[in-house]
């Protein structure tokens, strides 16, 4: 058998903010760079989408579908009636137009030009019903983010409770840019289930595409061999999960619905103890004293799962009362079962990465993603060292030293995982900081 990079969540132009250059012949030349060998091919249900794929899309004796020397899975992501997002892999394009004509009457977007992630209105186990019958695969998409997630606030506590008698029918989860197998973990209704780490990709970017990928240990790229290494089955498996720090997600840590502050935490000096009633305010952060950080937060945590709690900054600034929303640590925190980690013996490690592309910004004082110089430096470490997933894993930090020494210490922290961050929420992502030498 042999190991696959694989990236199975991504979208097409006919999503909405999605750029219009993404294509085939772009993501192509990213997989190249990054080292990845397998993608889904993003919103296979819709119809201009698939006409390009089956026209471009070619077929190994395995079953597998390739575009050059990258391979594909066909994939789309759908939102069912109770607003969550479900990942859904297909076999081959007969079961893609199997389920896009049984949908069809229950959605009014699915054959739509911008219909690239449909709305069906058919409850989660309706629809799980319908893609196992015609040979799908599916599982819940970014499954703890606040917004059109299974375990978002207010919404499911176990994957049993969303699926009904359908649960053992769904065999992954996607954990989302803001979780990670650490946090998943802490919920014992998950243990037999595998995990699954896209990027949820809008973008050919090499900051976006493959920012999230996993490991596939098989013995070709196809979909029979991925349902066995997703099923655990014949010897197949996912060696491994790799994806942001989840404090590098839009959605750790809570924050206010409205003016979209995030809210944190700090140690108050020596006997100062303010509690709810003292904070200071910045332009992307509501922050709270107290000589006890942790039960603080917790006691806040509490109330806002109630939706109990209101935006201080707001209530100031704007005399308004806008709701707070937990992310995703702290939905976890509510809903979990472990107040510590439970891996199950099945379970793949978890690599907390950083896209070299952030690295690179980051150690040059650069806040643009676009910039040349940026770029110029991502090419040139890519030329002289080998495939961005290689850089940030596999290659020995001394080699990498050679080559640019600012951007191997910030390669070496987070393999130790000494880095600090500035997390993300309300639909920023976090940062990284450096404080390192």
């Amino acid at each position: 058998m042999k190991i696959y990079n694989a990236d199975l969540h991504i979208h097409s132009p006919h999503s909405i903010a999605v750029s219009q250059s993404l294509s085939l012949e772009t993501m192509l030349e990213t997989c190249r760079k990054k080292g990845l060998n397998i993608l889904g091919t993003g919103d296979v249900l819709q119809p201009d989408w698939l006409k390009y794929l089956e026209s471009n899309l070619k077929k190994d004796k395995n079953g597998a579908y390739f575009y050059k020397d990258v391979f594909f899975i066909l994939q789309t992501e759908i939102e069912d009636q109770e607003s969550i997002h479900q990942v859904v892999l297909f076999p081959d394009f007969v079961c893609v137009k199997e389920v896009q004509k049984k949908l069809n009457p229950f959605s009014k977007n699915i054959l739509d030009k911008w219909g690239g992630r449909p709305r069906v209105n058919l409850s989660p186990a309706e629809l799980v019903d319908i893609i196992i019958e015609s040979g799908g695969l599916i599982g819940p998409a970014h499954a703890f983010t606040p917004f059109k997630a299974i375990f978002r606030q207010n919404k499911f506590k176990t994957l049993k409770d969303c699926y009904q008698d359908a649960v053992n029918k769904v065999h992954f989860l996607e954990l989302g840019l803001s979780a990670n197998t650490d946090l998943a973990d802490r919920l014992e209704d998950l243990k037999d289930i595998s995990f699954l780490s896209n990027s949820d990709a809008h973008s050919q970017d090499p900051r976006s595409l493959g920012r999230e990928f996993n490991k596939f240990d098989i013995d070709n790229p196809s979909f029979d061999e991925i349902l066995l290494a997703i099923t655990r089955k014949s010897g197949r498996k996912i060696t491994l999960n790799v994806g942001l720090h989840p404090k590098l997600g839009k959605y750790y840590t809570m924050f206010c619905n409205k003016c979209r502050r995030r809210i944190l935490f700090k140690k108050a000096k020596k006997g100062l103890d303010f509690g709810f009633s003292q904070f200071s305010t910045t332009e992307n952060f509501v922050v709270f004293y107290a000589s006890d950080p942790s039960s603080m937060k917790q006691q806040y945590i509490e109330q806002v799962s109630i939706n109990k709690m209101i935006c201080p900054a707001c209530k100031d600034e704007l005399k308004k009362n806008f709701k707070l929303k937990l992310g995703v640590s702290e939905r976890i925190d509510v809903i979990s079962t472990y107040k510590a980690p439970l891996h199950p013996n099945h379970r793949p490690n978890y690599v907390n990465a950083v896209p070299l592309i952030d690295i690179i910004r980051s150690v040059r004082g650069i806040k643009s993603t676009s910039s040349k110089t940026v770029l110029k430096t991502y090419n040139d470490l890519i030329d002289k060292l080998g495939k961005e997933l290689e850089i940030l894993i596999d290659i020995p930090i001394d080699k990498i030293e050679k080559v640019d020494k600012d951007v191997a210490n910030v390669i070496n922290a987070f393999r130790n995982d000494e880095i600090n961050y500035t997390p993300g929420g309300g639909g920023t992502y976090g940062q990284i900081k450096l404080d390192i030498s």
